[in-house]
């Protein structure tokens, strides 16, 4: 599933794409962190580890969350970052985006009702199933309880 998450990281960004998927991603990531009002240190971590796990982007991986960042702050709304992930993005990606989602709601170790309604949204408008969303809830929530 990861691999399939970095082949969508190598393609190449056409200079007249306005929001590059890797972008794309990001500001999602970045909706969830910021649903609460607070951002903690280790839903930060969870964010730019993803990036790290899913592209080969190395050291850009500052740059490109720093221009999300911006970009979360004057976005409208989700649906300009959603379509370009629902126009590139498989259901098995998306699979992975949804739990990386609920990685970064539970880094601070607790879900907010905010980052519960705003990862719903997401998932919505990524089209997936509410039985989705759910197992992707449950998957996360068991895999960050468990003892590593």
């Amino acid at each position: 599933m990861l691999e399939a998450l970095k082949r969508l990281f190598s393609f190449p960004v056409e200079e007249s794409e306005k929001i590059s998927y890797q972008k794309a991603v990001t500001v999602l990531l970045m909706e969830v962190m910021l649903a609460d009002h607070e951002v903690d240190e280790k839903e930060e971590q969870q964010v730019k580890a993803f990036l790290h796990q899913v592209s080969d982007l190395g050291d850009d991986i500052d740059s490109i969350y720093a221009e999300a960042r911006s970009g979360v702050d004057h976005a409208n709304d989700l649906y300009q970052f959603t379509k370009v992930v629902n126009e590139n993005a498989t259901l098995e990606q998306k699979l992975a985006l949804l739990k990386a989602l609920w990685r970064v709601a539970l880094a601070d170790g607790d879900i907010d009702a905010h980052e519960d309604h705003r990862i719903r949204r997401i998932s919505e408008l990524l089209f997936m199933p509410h039985s989705e969303f759910i197992q992707a809830k449950l998957s996360v929530q068991n895999e960050m309880s468990s003892p590593k």
